[in-house]
């Protein structure tokens, strides 16, 4: 009995989610590109019950050279678009100091964590 429920466990430990693809799709794969480029973080797309799991983007990360390559280009336009709003809020001369510095700030580390060979923070 205890081999039995431990097997039947494993069985549905990795089942898709209801509603959730259980294979790799191109569409899907775009399309969570598409909102990351678009500022969404992963955690929120994948909290969408039309979107796979985080430990299934993970998977396809891991096994689709494709995706793979996709995704890092999406996280690559984020940091650029990132770098522009920095230097537009820096050329803003409107807004107060203390309200320029922390933004900029959080931004900066943002962007030096999604691109960190090309953008340093100190």
């Amino acid at each position: 009995m205890r081999g039995e429920h431990a097997r039947l466990s494993m069985q549905t430990k990795d089942e898709p989610k209801r509603g959730r693809s259980p294979g790799y799709s191109t569409e899907i794969a775009e399309t969570i590109c598409d909102r990351l480029v678009n500022r969404e973080s992963l955690r929120a797309i994948c909290a969408d019950p039309a979107m796979p799991a985080r430990a299934t983007v993970f998977r396809w990360l891991a096994r689709n050279d494709e995706f793979r390559r996709r995704y890092a280009l999406a996280r690559a336009c984020l940091a650029e678009d990132l770098m522009d709003e920095i230097l537009e809020i820096v050329d803003d001369s409107s807004r107060d100091y203390v309200e320029k510095t922390g933004s900029i700030k959080a931004r900066k580390w943002t962007l030096a964590r999604l691109a960190p060979k090309k953008y340093r923070y100190r």
